[in-house]
């Protein structure tokens, strides 16, 4: 369980305590400003890190963007790229050798005409046809 001891680091605004005095004064408590403060500390001492958090996460995607829209402006300039992708990550899985358009012409694809040739060959199922189909009704009044 995380402790309620407030860091150096997070210490709430004069704002901020005069309005948690303010909020509470409005449901009938009475609360000191010290009081408020500690009360507010130790909040960010329990939230600050997972703010912290969240906020490094979205300064490293914006920084990201700008690193790729760098980029490929440089190569919208140049024509050249300024060297191989740059990664921060493992790949999950191993990188195929053989690229994507050879794997797909070696697959045996059928034509639309083979495959409407196939639907014709196939006796119809007259059990089906006759099957009920499920019925979804709605409550009413909404």
């Amino acid at each position: 369980m995380p402790s309620s001891e407030a860091k150096p680091g997070y210490k709430p605004s004069q704002e901020a305590v005069g309005i948690l005095c303010e909020r509470l004064q409005r449901m009938g408590v009475s609360m000191s400003e010290p009081a408020a403060r500690s009360l507010l500390e130790s909040v960010l001492a329990v939230e600050g890190p997972r703010l912290d958090a969240l906020t490094r996460g979205t300064l490293q995607a914006s920084l990201d963007a700008i690193r790729n829209a760098a980029e490929a402006a440089l190569i919208a300039l140049t024509g050249v790229p300024s060297g191989p992708p740059h990664r921060n990550y493992e790949l999950s899985f191993p990188p195929t050798g053989e690229s994507v358009a050879i794997s797909v012409e070696d697959r045996d694809v059928p034509s639309p005409h083979q495959m409407a040739s196939r639907k014709e060959d196939r006796p119809e199922q007259e059990e089906d046809e006759n099957e009920p189909r499920p019925v979804f009704r709605r409550r009413r009044g909404r």
